[in-house]
């Protein structure tokens, strides 16, 4: 098989990979702040130990290392919003306001970088908004995880612009390993403040452990790394196209493991915010370069 075809597959099924977070989400019966406090700890350890077993762990002087460890507990927070808005309303709903990440960045990017907000940006942004509106008015009942799901998107706009930044100082796989396991030490720090670092959060269902494990090593550590090699074959375009199908695998998966439907008021804003998404990505490929951001996922 050609190397760009067999990268180009292989993306493909990380980005079902990565939509399937939503799904173990909904699966993992505990609350949103220990599951991802297991999330952060297997998905780090396990990147370390790859590291280490690679021989490729580098040193990390303290400045660099805090700055690292400060965007690790954005990325904590970001997938404690994301999962708390599955668990507040849905996987296709907490997916749909997930993909609404590029309005965020497009306002974010300029001050970051210093430069000037593009049309474009705002022809997105507003599209973006009249899609919210429609999932809003057909979803009045789901409000909570609605806010919930554009905190998650806000966040998750933050620490990818941050990234965008660090990425270019540090080798991506060991600036994840130091992110997730800053993430690991805060979430243990809140769970401790919360008192809910006890035996409880030792003491889980083996289900709970098999789904844990499963997010925490393919869709967290795995995927990542993956996502990052495939790249030496793969356009940045392409790379983005195939990111932005993610809510679409995420709401066909709910719809067929979990029979969740939505009026059609909800389809509609959800397609006018993933399709602005689209024609942003088909833009930025053909218009002049700004700053490029590499995508990161739930």
């Amino acid at each position: 098989m050609i190397p760009r075809t067999r990268s180009l597959l292989l993306l493909h099924g990380v980005v079902v990979i990565f939509g399937f977070t939503g799904i173990l989400g909904k699966l993992i019966s505990i609350e949103a702040e220990p599951l991802v406090f297991w999330r952060v700890t297997l998905g780090g350890l396990t990147t370390a130990l790859y590291l280490l077993l690679r021989r490729k762990w580098v040193a990390w002087d303290l400045s660099s290392a805090l700055k690292a460890g400060g965007i690790g507990w954005i990325v904590a927070a970001h997938w404690v919003t994301f999962f708390a808005s599955i668990k507040a309303s849905s996987v296709g709903l907490a997916l749909t306001m997930l993909a609404t990440a590029p309005l965020f960045v497009g306002l974010i990017e300029p001050v970051i970088y210093k430069r000037k907000l593009a049309w474009r940006e705002l022809a997105v942004g507003s599209l973006v908004f009249v899609g919210i509106s429609l999932v809003f008015q057909a979803q009045q009942d789901q409000t909570l995880g609605i806010l919930l799901g554009l905190s998650s998107s806000l966040l998750a706009a933050v620490f990818s612009t941050l990234n965008g930044v660090m990425v270019r100082r540090h080798e991506p796989i060991n600036l994840s390993a130091v992110e997730l396991l800053s993430a690991s030490l805060g979430m243990g720090a809140w769970l401790a403040i919360q008192q809910q670092f006890d035996a409880s959060l030792f003491t889980l269902s083996t289900t709970d452990w098999l789904w844990i494990g499963a997010l925490a090593v393919v869709a967290t550590s795995f995927a990542f790394m993956v996502s990052i090699q495939v790249l030496r074959d793969l356009t940045p375009f392409e790379s983005a196209m195939a990111i932005n199908l993610e809510p679409i695998y995420a709401i066909v998966l709910a719809y067929v493991l979990f029979d969740e439907r939505f009026s059609p008021g909800f389809y509609a804003g959800a397609a006018l915010v993933i399709g602005a998404v689209f024609v942003d990505t088909v833009l930025r490929a053909k218009g002049p370069k700004t700053t490029p951001t590499p995508p990161d996922h739930p």
